[in-house]
């Protein structure tokens, strides 16, 4: 009898917390489009792009990055050696500026730049050429 109603009680508690969803299934991090590109190309002699969609924050970038946050107007910043991009919350509207350096190597170039919200994100690549 006792075994019977712990495992009632056990079972109430799982069903409870999944139907609640308190215990994702299926993973935490889902991908979502918040509005922004799923990729950006960009001309070899640099330049900026700018979009507006409703992510939260940016995650990172897929190398080495300075990060900086601006307390002055809330803007995250993430560098890395040709790209500098920039995420700030405006009245529920993310505003995403990309900025590039002139593409003097020769070669293509390719990062990707997570944005995110929640246990929701998106990848957003960014390409230019050379």
């Amino acid at each position: 009898m006792k075994k019977t109603l712990i495992k009632t009680l056990l079972c109430g508690f799982v069903l409870l917390f999944v139907s609640c969803d308190l215990i994702p299934i299926g993973g935490f991090f889902e991908e979502t489009d918040f509005g922004f590109p799923k990729t950006v190309i960009l001309p070899q002699e640099g330049g900026e792009r700018v979009f507006v969609g409703n992510a939260f924050a940016i995650a990172s970038i897929n190398v080495a990055t300075n990060y900086e946050y601006n307390e002055e107007d809330s803007t995250v910043i993430l560098k890395c050696d040709w790209l500098k991009v920039e995420y700030k919350d405006v009245f529920y509207d993310g505003v995403l500026k990309i900025y590039a350096e002139p593409n003097t190597t020769g070669k293509s170039r390719e990062l990707s730049v997570t944005v995110t919200q929640a246990y929701d994100y998106q990848d957003i690549k960014i390409k230019q050429g050379k």
